[in-house]
């Protein structure tokens, strides 16, 4: 069995977990509950942002909903290869490897050979880590 307590309303979730079986209806369940969460907090969104002020934030029983436009920012090419030298440039600029597998895709039959080059002159990239899924077979 375990457990796992929610901190605001101390309501406490156990889950079986002694056999394998009751592994995956506890995975299962698991799931699924946080996608209903995330679905419920999806429909909240909206009303959030008929409830706060101008500024974005709404203040209430020790709660503060605040609205934050984020815009990520990224340098333009162009210009680095102005400001910095080939190679310096090659240490910041990386593949998109998404980018560079769809290109591979459409363009198998020219590429050739090089395909097969870049495919297994692959670098790892940041530290490994591991993924556990349930899969329904």
């Amino acid at each position: 069995m375990i457990q796992s307590l929610n901190k605001l309303t101390g309501e406490v979730y156990e889950f079986a977990a002694d056999t394998a079986e009751e592994m995956i209806a506890s995975w299962s369940t698991i799931n699924e509950t946080i996608k209903a969460l995330e679905r419920a907090k999806d429909q909240l969104k909206p009303l959030v942002e008929n409830i706060v002020n101008y500024k974005g934030v709404y203040e209430g029983d020790n709660f503060r909903f605040r609205i934050s436009s984020v815009q990520r920012f990224n340098y333009n090419k162009a210009v680095m290869r102005q400001v910095f030298d080939e190679d310096l440039l090659d240490t910041f600029l990386e593949p998109h490897k998404p980018s560079v597998d769809a290109y591979i895709k459409e363009n198998l039959e020219d590429l050739g050979e090089s395909s097969t080059l870049l495919r297994e002159s692959m670098i790892e990239v940041g530290k490994a880590y591991q993924v556990i899924k349930l899969e329904k077979i």
